[in-house]
């Protein structure tokens, strides 16, 4: 069942870790790191901060015995309008600034798969090295934004139980 009160909670501290996790993607893009690449993730360091705050909120607030599974969905509800807001950011980013910054990813990128060519060989097989190679060319502001979205969805997932443990009853 829906629960009005953890979808507010999520709406609040996700969009506003969202919004902070963008300002943080733009001001490497804008000091010229590859916010794409290594550097974005710094992106990621609000989202545990902002999960502990919107559960405290909630506690605090709404339900002063938080139970696990109540923790959970509360630390997921705002885990999941951090991602969306977010990703949704850095589509539009993407698409307003053009191919320039998904170029110098790609380029970037290549480097690293060339310096770590035989390992990869090793790893993946010849032939699905070649592919994924070809496939650098092909990238769109939507899969870029979707891949930051589940990165965001799968690190805040763990940081939920986390979260869910520390402040249950």
């Amino acid at each position: 069942m829906l629960n009005q009160t953890i979808v507010r909670v999520g709406v609040r501290y996700g969009v506003l870790c969202g919004l902070a996790s963008f300002v943080i993607i733009l001001a490497l893009h804008l000091m010229g790191y590859n916010a794409l690449g290594d550097a974005g993730r710094w992106s990621y360091l609000p989202l545990p901060i902002f999960i502990f705050m919107g559960l405290r909120y909630f506690k605090q607030f709404h339900d002063a015995e938080v139970g696990f599974w109540r923790g959970v969905r509360v630390s997921l509800s705002v885990t999941f309008y951090t991602a969306l807001s977010a990703a949704m950011l850095l589509y539009l980013m993407l698409y307003l600034a053009g191919p320039e910054i998904i170029q110098q990813h790609v380029v970037e990128l290549r480097a690293l798969l060339d310096q770590s060519r035989e390992a990869q060989i090793k790893l993946l097989g010849e032939a699905n090295f070649e592919q994924a190679y070809k496939e650098l060319d092909n990238l769109s502001p939507s899969m870029l934004a979707t891949h930051d979205f589940l990165g965001r969805m799968l690190v805040g997932a763990m940081f939920s139980v986390v979260a869910a443990v520390f402040f249950r009853k």
